[in-house]
């Protein structure tokens, strides 16, 4: 019997995955543990291997779609095998095409094939009453309740004509291909408009390049983004319409955390331990943020919950996007040990396989853009988190100093701070703690 795949859900907080890349086509062998297909969710992607042996028989969705969690995207059992649910609309093996002109109902109508001429079709009292409503034969319409049930909403997309892809319905346009004539098993992809056109894939690439020597019609066509920029763009819409956020800018005085570093790298270095300027802010950071507990919080439905361990994040670039994983229980952790388990994360992040737990948690975020010569900028919170740190530029600076004029390595820390709980007392007091520790780091030992 032919077995469902099922877009997985990986964590508590996907709700729907795109489909990156089919590892195999229709009609191929597949073994249980064989990687049939890459997914991406807003954070992370992961190839999902297959869990039975057989032949993919069909596949529902293309690369590049996004499809809710739990929901069938191909199937896979013997090699000419039926779909269950005596549904040739997800048939192996795809009918004739009905003439030109045919109404959108008749394009459907090798969907009850597999039912025997006067067989009894299974039938919701909703869906045979829509059907009677509309005029339409329940013998040819697909059913997708229990044992190949008729439901009303399987005469509402019999209705409504056959599925189409994003990207099929668009080019179909394009190319004045009436989809509703196709007689196609299943969704309607890119590839059947393109055939029904008499093109070939290349086809649309030409004439968009010609359409490209038109003066005024060489716009670059909108593209839909990765997953992960999509969830940053909601995310960030969602802090900044939820958050009424203030950032403070303060300059740190960086001679200090050079010194430290320049006398513990060696040694660490020996030890196999990579010293950063992250590592010691994040150390720093973390400090100060055990001495004020409702900034190491969130606020969710009027309540303020304090977090009683703190998960530094740190800001990472990948592709497109960011990737914020932390560092569990920081507060716990040595220097060395804060820098091992920051450059994991960073390694996992960029290679992608940076798991669901690492990225997830997290009370307070770092975003650090000082080699990229930026001296001051405005964060944005990461929700539910109460603020983030903007970690700035090292310059070399002319300051008064003892009433002398002196030449300092100064840099700008700019904390985003959600005023609902962090107002601009509480967050000036947390900034200058960090710059105390900052400029004196032996009082981390106190």
């Amino acid at each position: 019997m032919a077995t469902e795949v099922l877009m997985p859900k990986m964590g508590l907080t996907m709700t729907e995955g795109t489909i990156e890349e089919w590892k195999k086509k229709e009609g191929d062998a597949v073994k249980a543990g064989d990687v049939l297909f890459s997914v991406a969710t807003d954070k992370l992607t992961n190839d999902v291997e297959c869990d039975t042996d057989g032949t993919l028989l069909k596949i529902l969705f293309g690369e590049g779609e996004t499809v809710a969690c739990k929901t069938v995207i191909a199937w896979i059992g013997a090699s000419g095998e039926a779909i269950p649910g005596a549904s040739a609309a997800c048939a192996s093996v795809p009918a004739a095409a009905p003439a030109a002109g045919t109404a959108p109902e008749a394009a459907a109508s090798a969907a009850g094939a597999s039912r025997a001429p006067g067989e009894y079709v299974l039938a919701t009292p909703r869906a045979k009453k829509l059907a009677k409503d509309k005029g339409y034969d329940l013998s040819r319409i697909p059913g997708t309740g229990p044992k190949g049930t008729v439901v009303a909403k399987d005469v509402e997309s019999f209705m409504a004509g056959p599925k189409t892809s994003p990207m099929a319905a668009k080019l179909a346009a394009e190319l004045g291909v009436d989809v509703s004539n196709l007689n196609i098993n299943g969704r309607v992809m890119k590839a059947d408009v393109l055939t029904a056109a008499g093109k070939t894939a290349a086809a649309p690439a030409a004439e968009a390049a010609a359409e490209a020597l038109v003066p005024g019609s060489n716009d670059e066509a909108p593209r839909k983004v990765s997953p992960l920029r999509r969830s940053i763009a909601a995310n960030m819409t969602e802090s900044w319409h939820t958050a009424p956020r203030v950032t403070y800018t303060r300059p740190v005085e960086a001679t200090a955390m050079k010194d430290l570093r320049a006398k513990l790298k060696d040694d660490l270095k020996a030890k196999g331990v990579k010293l950063t300027y992250n590592h010691i802010l994040m150390m720093v950071v973390t400090r100060a943020l055990t001495e004020f507990p409702d900034i190491n919080s969130s606020f969710v439905d009027n309540m303020l919950t304090h977090h009683p361990h703190v998960n530094i994040g740190l800001a990472v670039a990948k592709g497109d996007g960011l990737i914020v994983p932390n560092v569990k229980n920081a507060e716990t952790k040595s220097l060395a040990e804060i820098a091992v388990e920051t450059e994991r994360l960073i390694a996992d992040t960029r290679d992608g396989k940076v798991q669901m737990e690492d990225i997830t948690g997290g009370t307070f975020t770092i975003s650090s853009l000082g080699p990229y010569g930026i001296t001051s900028f405005s964060p944005i919170i990461n929700q539910p988190e109460l603020g983030i740190l903007g970690v700035c530029d090292m310059v070399d600076t002319p300051v008064v100093r003892d009433g002398q004029i002196v030449i300092r390595t100064m840099m700008n820390l700019s904390l985003t701070a959600d005023h609902r709980v962090v107002d601009g007392v509480m967050a000036s007091k947390f900034l200058k703690r960090i710059a105390e520790l900052l400029e004196n780091p032996y009082m981390l030992l106190v």
